[in-house]
This record gives structure tokens, sequence and C-alpha cells, in this order.
């Protein structure tokens, strides 16, 4: 019985941290504070990498430096109030026609 209890033990905190969940019923990669992006060539933004971005109300290109890489990269045709899922540590003005940037970390 307790092999049992303990291998139910062990699947259930391997589930959880496989789901990335905290307290009951929390994601822990949700956003939690969402800020207005000034775009900046060169300024990464005050509260570090988001966990997402959100693109503006019009279709757009977005320039962007990733969390781990070096060089920015331009998403093209990002389309209306798309909301991208990237860790984001600096949107560049070069090259980014979006409006309404907003960051959620």
């Amino acid at each position: 019985m307790k092999t049992f209890l303990l291998i139910v033990g062990f699947l259930l905190v391997a589930t959880a941290a496989w789901a990335q969940v905290g307290p009951p019923g929390e994601v822990i990669n949700q956003g939690r504070k969402a800020l207005a992006v000034t775009p900046s060539d060169t300024v990464d933004l005050t509260l570090g990498p988001t966990r997402g971005i959100y693109g503006g109300g019009t279709a757009c290109n977005l320039a962007v430096i990733l969390a781990d890489d070096t060089a920015a990269v331009t998403l093209a045709g990002v389309a209306a109030g798309a909301f991208m899922p990237l860790r984001v540590k600096r949107v560049m003005a070069t090259n980014t026609t979006c409006t309404g940037i907003v960051g959620l970390w």
C-alpha cells in the first residue's frame, strides 16, 4: 500500500510540474501585469522579457529581440489584435509598424 501511495504521489507531482501549475487552479505562465510598450532600438523592456505580447489594433510588422537572442527578427503581417506567447526582451523601433503594443509579464 505504501508503494502504491508513493507512486501516486510521484505521478501527481510529475503531472503538476509538466502542466506548470502553481497553487490550485493557477497557471504559472499566465500574464499578471500588462504595460504599454514603446519601441526602442537601444533599450530593453524594463520589466525584463515578456510572457507574451499583443500586436496592436491593425495588421502590422513587429520587430523584436527574443529573450535568448541578440539579433532582431521581424514578424511580418501580424494580424490585428494578435497575441503572441513570446519572451521578448526588446521591441525594436526600426521595422516595427504596430501601434498599441502591450507586453504581458
